[in-house]
């Protein structure tokens, strides 16, 4: 019960300490600036030095039971406590000296000001490094480049997004580096082991350390997402976890704090995806498949069966390896598809319309491995016999099939194209209602058939 209320009378140790420091700045005020003092001045003088001694003193009090609470290291406290109990007694004398009315001189008046001001300053500061950690001066201050973790990936690591894990790579650094000088195998303080996963799940003395799915309940988090001055909060000195970190934490939790959880898990939800990607400098946006597609660029002997008056062509990268194709006359051969060959590793897009392309001719594209795109639109006699030698494109995600004599059982090959991610129907032989029940079958492909 006594630790108890010790451990009360600690926490309202934040809401005294500003007492003393508003009537010791107000007294020295007066002190300074008040040019003619008569016995009415000298007598607030005197009181702002006693109520300066009566708040410090319960000031200092109340943090010496917050201090030795046990959650904060006796090195990082001694100058702030020792420092603040300085300030007190110097108060006191200064009080003493005054309700008998030393008189003193100005010199003199001047050193027992600045002396006090400096000690302050110092109580103030090193408080200020316990609360809010060492950096807490500067790390708002503009134009100051800001880190925004301590935490950092490395490049490897970084470039190998798909195979971090939330735990292993983004939270057990964090955990290490802020909790772990406490709380470890040899030191395990409040029972809590936090060097090894089981343990630090299983939690301390305090409670379940990590509760799978209710981050609320679970004691680590709540002890590093309290409010900096309460008395229980964590770590309780250096830099404490960010926004961020504590967020992060809280939606591993939330989502079952496995130890092999993918960071590309947070695609799923938008706000905490975007705070990795900028914490850590990530890029967890699902990749396309021409976004991770590495080419050589085709080399002059590869495109001179393409540079004519029948093809026009464009790159679509800064490299120079993806190639946009088009057909130009109004009737494609054999031979023209043939000229291609050499360049099919590299053409991405393609476009055949209108050319009186033929069931045979798809033949020729059955093995362009990196091909995404086909328009082959306003080519009538195109059927689903030619549809046929398109299901082996493996990395095809858009078919515009327009104008073409397709019918209901096309549908049925398309089906079977893994990659395909939008048709374009209009003005086909495919009746509505195979369109309705294909779209029922394969939701994730965007149809595109007319108004």
């Amino acid at each position: 019960m006594l630790t108890e209320f010790l451990d009360f009378l600690g926490s309202l140790h934040p809401l005294i300490v500003h007492l003393p420091i508003g009537i010791i700045l107000l007294t020295i005020a007066i002190d300074v600036f008040m040019r003619n003092k008569n016995n009415s001045v000298y007598r607030v003088i005197t009181m702002g030095w006693f109520f300066t001694f009566f708040t410090g003193l319960l000031a200092a009090l109340f943090g010496w039971f917050l201090g030795d609470n046990g959650y904060y290291f006796e090195s990082q406290i001694n100058i702030h406590r020792w420092s603040g109990i300085a300030l007190v007694s110097l108060s006191f004398i200064i009080w003493v000296l005054r309700y008998i009315n030393f008189r003193f001189s100005k010199p003199f008046n001047r050193s027992l000001n600045l002396t006090t001001i400096i000690l302050l300053m110092v109580t103030g500061h090193f408080g200020g490094e316990m609360t809010h950690g060492q950096n807490y001066l500067f790390e708002n201050l503009p134009y100051i480049e800001k880190e925004i973790s301590l935490v950092k990936l490395s490049e490897a690591k970084r470039s190998k997004a798909d195979s971090l894990m939330v735990y292993e790579d983004l939270i057990h650094p964090i955990l290490e580096e802020k909790c772990m000088a406490c709380h470890n195998q040899n030191h395990a303080y409040g029972g809590l082991n936090m060097s090894a996963f089981e343990s630090m799940v299983k939690g301390g003395n305090s409670g379940t350390g990590i509760k799978k799915g209710k981050p609320y309940e679970s004691l680590i988090y709540k002890r590093v997402s309290f409010p900096h001055d309460h008395p229980k909060f964590m770590p309780p000195a250096g830099v404490p976890l960010s926004y961020d970190q504590i967020a992060t934490l809280e939606w591993w939790i939330d989502n079952g704090a496995e130890k092999q959880i993918p960071v590309t898990s947070v695609r799923n939800d938008a706000k905490i995806q975007r705070m990795i990607e900028i914490q850590y400098g990530l890029d967890l946006k699902e990749k396309t498949f021409l976004e991770t597609l590495k080419l050589a660029s085709p080399s002059p002997e590869m495109l001179k069966s393409i540079q004519g008056e029948k093809y026009f062509f464009r790159y679509l990268n800064p490299e120079q390896s993806f190639m946009d194709l088009k057909f130009t006359k109004k009737e494609i051969n054999t031979k023209d598809l043939i000229n291609i060959q050499k360049v099919k590793k590299n053409i991405v897009w393609l476009n055949l319309m209108d050319c009186m392309l033929k069931d045979d001719h798809l033949g020729y594209l059955n093995d362009f491995p990196n091909l995404t795109r086909l328009k082959i639109q306003k080519n009538p006699l195109i059927t689903n016999k030619g549809i046929e030698a398109l299901k082996n494109l493996e990395n095809l995600s858009e078919l515009n099939l327009y104008g073409t004599r397709v019918s209901d059982a096309a549908l049925i090959t398309l089906g079977q194209i893994q990659s395909l991610k939008k048709l374009f129907l209009w003005n086909t032989r495919i009746t509505p209602q195979a369109i309705a029940d294909f779209k029922a079958q394969h939701p994730e492909i965007e149809i595109v058939a007319g108004l």
